[in-house]
């Protein structure tokens, strides 16, 4: 400090109140980042939600129409995520697609998408008329 200057007015911070506060927001964000969800999980969940939506607005869109609708499960997946497997009425479906016919589908079909880390989220189309649903997995 110069001669003159107040001692209460000072204008900085000193290298240790920096170092402290450091250490502070270094412990806080070491307790709260593992409590987040992972993102890769947050993308499967998105995927999962907007392809159940897509087919129940494909079923409702035959059901209107009078039309058979075809629907590719891959269309729009984001990167980092794809389908492990689906399932029609208990056989599995290559490629995944499904064909909605215009008086509802007697057999249930369920999609299983996965991402590079493993999560593993369902997307069930129930048999009828009833709106697609998700169901986390193990």
């Amino acid at each position: 400090m110069r001669p003159g200057d107040d001692a209460g007015a000072r204008r900085a911070f000193s290298l240790i109140e920096l170092l402290a506060v450091l250490i502070v927001v270094s412990l806080a964000a070491s307790v709260v980042l593992p409590r987040l969800p992972a993102t890769g999980a947050m993308r499967v969940r998105g995927a999962a939600a907007r392809t159940a939506d897509r087919l129940s607005a494909a079923r409702e869109q035959a059901i209107l129409e009078g039309r058979t609708v075809r629907v590719d499960l891959r269309d729009g997946l984001p990167s980092g995520v794809r389908i492990a497997a689906l399932d029609a009425g208990g056989s599995a479906v290559v490629p995944p697609a499904l064909i909605l016919e215009p008086d509802g589908d007697a057999l249930p079909a369920t999609a299983t998408l996965i991402d590079d880390g493993g999560t593993r989220i369902a997307v069930v189309l129930p048999a009828g008329f009833a709106p697609a649903h998700i169901e986390e997995m193990p």
